[in-house]
């Protein structure tokens, strides 16, 4: 269930340029049609297939409200096709191979998406690029005709959440991008604080996940 009264609360207490991305992992649809209905803009998913099947019952809901579809968890590169044809942004490009392959895909339906560059603080068990290989992948996106570069992403280490944000806006600003998505339930008004655009909300609106 879609708690109305806590996106309020949150909506009026953040600044008006930043967005706040409902992540509905393991949510059903009345819940995402019920968030949606309320004013949410941008609905992120984890897991493509469980995103493709949400997708098919509800694009039609998304086109009517100009709803974006985000794919905020790791993208597995055979599923590059299935993502490139149902989101409008892919949160977690961290290589070429993964950026060329939804490039191509796209290429196909004569589609441009947007895209942001996963970075990983030096967590071997995550995924993301380490911050010594953004130049390279920059560069290398740079020449890709059907993506757009939005911006960068990131899931901090626990207890170095600061200065973790902290370091994602110099590189924002290094970079010259616009948008930087970055926080959670716990954390969203520090991530802010340090510059976030867009904030990854679930548990706070959605309650645990089942």
């Amino acid at each position: 269930m879609f708690n109305k009264e806590a996106y309020e609360r949150i909506k009026a207490e953040i600044p008006q340029e930043v967005e706040i991305l409902a992540a509905t992992k393991t949510k059903p649809e009345e819940d995402i049609i019920e968030s949606v209905n309320s004013g949410i803009k941008i609905i992120g998913e984890n897991y493509v297939q469980e995103a493709k099947e949400k997708y098919r019952k509800l694009k039609d809901l998304f086109k009517e409200k100009n709803i974006s579809f985000h794919l905020i968890g790791h993208l597995q590169s055979n599923k590059a096709k299935d993502a490139a044809e149902i989101f409008d942004c892919i949160e977690t490009i961290d290589s070429i191979k993964l950026a060329e392959k939804v490039n191509n895909a796209c290429n196909e339906i004569n589609k441009r998406i947007d895209i942001m560059i996963e970075i990983n603080f030096g967590e071997n068990q995550k995924s993301g690029i380490p911050i010594s290989g953004i130049d390279l992948l920059i560069a290398q996106i740079k020449n890709l005709q059907n993506i757009n570069l939005r911006g960068l992403m990131c899931i901090p280490p626990i207890s170095k959440e600061e200065e973790t944000y902290k370091k994602m806006k110099e590189l924002k600003e290094r970079y010259n991008l616009k948008k930087l998505s970055m926080g959670m339930s716990s954390d969203y008004k520090l991530a802010i604080n340090n510059g976030s655009t867009i904030i990854r909300l679930g548990t706070i609106l959605f309650g645990n996940r089942n």
